[in-house]
């Protein structure tokens, strides 16, 4: 029996170029192999895990500033507080929890190998998941790969109005499924649970539709694809943001939506290539060998990432019968895409090129895979 994802993978058009998440700088490096998630396999332990009181002390270790909140920093005293469901929470301020239980908040890294997502209920409680998978990390036992996991749940304080498109709140409780570090192999998956990548931290504001995005923190403008401001026509936000302040991380959200397969598959691929004609510029704008190497690896590693989420969408929609004969496909694809690549790097062996002969043919055979597998969601 395969774990439920309880929510949509990447459902905003806007996580198209965030700020971090990415690997080092200067890295030309092809990997051997392309990573597949493995998403959703098995049943793991039950009941609730953990639970931590956020809320007991300032994680900074120091008391409120009064910062200025638009750069993200603490909110000034004598802020209106808002109870969920009552006084300013309702009528007054415009805004509740409420208004947030047909959305879906998510984190990542902009192509989406790795997420986290949530949705908030109307009395401020909240649940979601985390997963980060690997198929390259294999092993006795778990020839399948690795999967980093976690479900949450927890709760957030009450609102509290900054101005009339912002409010801050405090994560009060957090509680997991399964307690982080545990690992368990399951149908040849090996699991090892975590906290919730995105939550850590106690300060948290979310930032309504119409906020000026230039008055927002940078930190959470980059993690939610407003990395330059030049560079977008748009001067408002079109969605809620949920901005952990202690962690300067940033989270979009969209209507909660269910889709098919193929939908879903459709709309990592309208990412990607969004992405790809970003990259595509720093191809054109790049001077030295080592800027064409850079820039020829993150077309790389966009495409792999794009099929990493392709993989874990398959193996959480498939019968284990189709997903295994899929998986002999995709290790014979891996064999044959590795070949391909150590030849297309051959005429330059040894020089300052070969990282960009072999990059760039990774990306082309990448890129074709995902949408071979696209084919297949389509025939489903």
């Amino acid at each position: 029996m395969k774990k439920k994802m309880m929510l949509p993978l990447a459902v905003m058009v806007l996580l198209l170029s965030a700020g971090c998440g990415k690997t080092d700088e200067g890295s030309t490096q092809v990997p051997t192999a392309v990573k597949l998630s493995e998403d959703e396999a098995g049943e793991g332990q039950s009941g609730e895990g953990p639970s931590v009181d956020c809320a007991s002390e300032d994680p900074s270790g120091g008391e409120a500033t009064g910062e200025n909140p638009q750069e993200g920093g603490r909110q000034p005293e004598g802020l209106e507080t808002a109870q969920p469901g009552s006084g300013l929470d309702g009528a007054e301020t415009g805004f509740r929890f409420e208004d947030l239980s047909d959305r879906v908040f998510y984190f990542s890294s902009g192509a989406g190998a790795w997420f986290t997502e949530l949705r908030i209920r109307s009395d401020g409680s909240f649940e979601g998941l985390y997963q980060d998978a690997d198929m390259g990390v294999t092993g006795d036992g778990y020839p399948n790969g690795t999967l980093y996991y976690c479900e949450f749940s927890g709760t957030f304080d009450q609102l509290e109005k900054v101005d009339g498109f912002t409010y801050k709140m405090n994560l009060s409780t957090i509680s997991f499924e399964h307690e982080p570090e545990i690992e368990e192999i399951v149908d040849g998956v090996r699991y090892i649970y975590s906290g919730a990548y995105g939550l850590d931290g106690e300060e948290f504001y979310l930032y309504l539709p119409g906020s000026k995005l230039a008055d927002l923190p940078q930190a959470f403008r980059e993690w939610v694809g407003y990395y330059d401001l030049e560079a977008v026509q748009e001067e408002e936000l079109s969605f809620y943001g949920l901005y952990n302040a202690d962690g300067e991380l940033g989270f979009s959200s969209s209507v909660y939506v269910e889709q098919s397969l193929s939908e879903r598959i459709a709309m990592e691929i309208s990412y990607a290539e969004e992405r790809e004609k970003e990259v595509e510029k720093m191809q054109k704008e790049a001077v030295t060998q080592t800027e064409m190497n850079e820039s020829a690896a993150e077309l790389y590693r966009l495409w792999d990432d794009t099929l990493n989420v392709v993989w874990r969408l398959l193996e959480a929609d498939l019968d284990t019968a189709d997903m295994e004969a899929l998986r002999e496909e995709e290790m014979e694809w891996i064999a044959s895409k590795d070949a391909e690549v150590q030849a297309a790097g051959q005429e330059h062996e040894g020089g300052s090129a070969q990282p960009l002969d072999e990059a760039m043919k990774a990306a082309e055979l990448t890129k074709a895979r995902v949408y071979e597998l696209a084919k297949y969601a389509e025939g489903r």
